[in-house]
């Protein structure tokens, strides 16, 4: 399953979205990254664009995503 999101930094409401639906606070969002909450909470404002790497780092720990899903040979 090829998601454009693996791709291209994510939109602010990619990212709430991938939070709220893994459950987490911003806060704890934030702590699974290895992110300042102020980070996370630009990266939801759209004040900050969210690295892509780091949006994917998120979808694979909160298993929105799975490895299988993403080609790291691409």
């Amino acid at each position: 399953m090829n998601s454009p999101l693996k791709s291209q930094s994510p939109t602010p409401a990619a990212i709430r979205k991938a939070r709220v639906t893994a459950g987490l606070t911003q806060t704890k969002a934030a702590q699974a990254v290895q992110a300042s909450l102020r980070a996370w909470q630009q990266w939801e404002a759209g004040d900050r664009t969210m690295p892509p790497g780091l949006f994917e780092l998120f979808m694979l720990k909160t298993g929105q995503w799975s490895l299988d899903d993403h080609d790291v040979t691409q």
